[in-house]
């Protein structure tokens, strides 16, 4: 989970806020059922996975049109949204969770808001490998930063050492990658970022950067299908 995110306002300018708040509800509601696939329950379906925390309605791409995001976070009463499903639809055990928090803290002159975001698909391999990272070269919204201190690897393959950056301590794991990464082109206008932590293999996600999770989640299928097939070859 990404560390806190701290915004500073004046008091004077919440009010102009919140009218352009109120008045783009009714535009919220309408992509809310545009994008009804989004929402934690027809998400997790899409996924091949059982929904066990969370609203099923609560839509992860149009966060906005939840009536807690709607209210706001209030001092002491924070906004917490937290989504988790799971199961094996390809005999591979993966976790989907989403997580934004905000809690506000006003003050005589200003108001403080700290945001938390976490958002991955996760497949857990049958047995321990090699750390690794992947992480899109040119993302479509800027630089994604690296995660693990791991040293950059070539995969042996030049199309794949064009496009990511691929870290690791191992060769032979690198050679894998190559081998694997080609199908995530569907995710090229997303960017990809995958974290191999030794035992699982994370895709992540975020709402306003690359990788940008409404592009990824368009591919929910194939995101669930490709993150099984990682998980199998590299760890049994």
């Amino acid at each position: 989970m990404d560390f806190p995110i701290q915004i500073v306002f004046p008091v004077v300018a919440l009010a102009a806020v919140g009218f352009y708040f109120l008045k783009g509800r009714a535009a919220v509601a309408n992509q809310d059922e545009q994008y009804a696939n989004y929402r934690a329950g027809a998400l997790a379906q899409r996924l091949g996975l059982q929904l066990l925390q969370g609203d099923p309605t609560f839509n992860v791409f149009i966060r906005q049109a939840n009536v807690d995001i709607q209210r706001g976070p209030k001092d002491n009463q924070p906004i917490h949204i937290e989504v988790r499903a799971e199961g094996a639809p390809q005999g591979v055990p993966l976790e989907f969770v989403y997580l934004y928090r905000v809690e506000q803290d006003t003050g005589f002159s200003q108001v403080t808001w700290r945001t938390w975001f976490d958002c991955r698909l996760t497949a857990r391999a049958r047995q321990a490998f090699p750390a690794f990272e992947v992480i899109s070269k040119n993302a479509p919204m800027g630089a994604i930063a690296q995660t693990l201190a791991l040293p950059a690897m070539p995969t042996g393959n030049p199309a794949v050492d064009a496009t990511y950056l691929v870290t690791t301590q191992e060769p032979g794991m690198a050679q894998v990658l190559g081998e694997l990464l080609p199908p995530f082109a569907t995710f090229q206008n997303a960017g990809v970022h995958l974290v191999g932590n030794g035992n699982t293999i994370s895709f992540v996600m975020y709402q306003d950067k690359s990788p940008l999770l409404a592009n990824v989640l368009y591919y929910a299928e194939q995101l669930a299908a490709q993150m099984s097939q990682v998980a199998r070859r590299i760890g049994g």
